[in-house]
């Protein structure tokens, strides 16, 4: 199954890192209870292994280091259903971390910036 994560920059203007290289906007994505992250795109890693039994492993996917008012990237996330749970779900959200190009200095409205991902809905 593939989940499909897209950032969309719907303006009034574009955003870009051109001086630093940083990318526009990070992603934090986790799987859904009952599945496993098979195949990531390029733009996407974890950062380093989860610990001895912990459930969940967290991915980061970058934008580009650019985008134009009205663009959107999509990264695209196989997974795999390993066991059936009713309603299973994740948030995926940009994060406000990065020190080169914080989110906050062109998106006035942080509240839309996570959508639910739902397996077995």
């Amino acid at each position: 199954m593939t989940a499909r994560v897209t950032v969309h920059n719907r303006g009034p203007a574009w955003v870009a890192s051109l001086g630093v290289g940083a990318a526009v906007a990070t992603v934090r994505f986790q799987a859904p209870e009952g599945t496993t992250v098979v195949g990531l795109p390029e733009d996407c890693s974890t950062p380093e292994p989860p610990e001895e039994g912990s459930p969940v492993e967290t991915y980061f996917c970058r934008t580009p280091i650019h985008l134009h008012d009205k663009a959107s990237h999509s990264f695209e996330v196989q997974l795999r259903i390993d066991r059936v749970v009713r309603g299973a779900c994740t948030t995926v959200e940009t994060l406000n971390d990065d020190p080169e190009l914080s989110i906050r200095k062109f998106d006035p409205n942080l509240r839309n910036n996570s959508a639910a991902i739902i397996v077995n809905g």
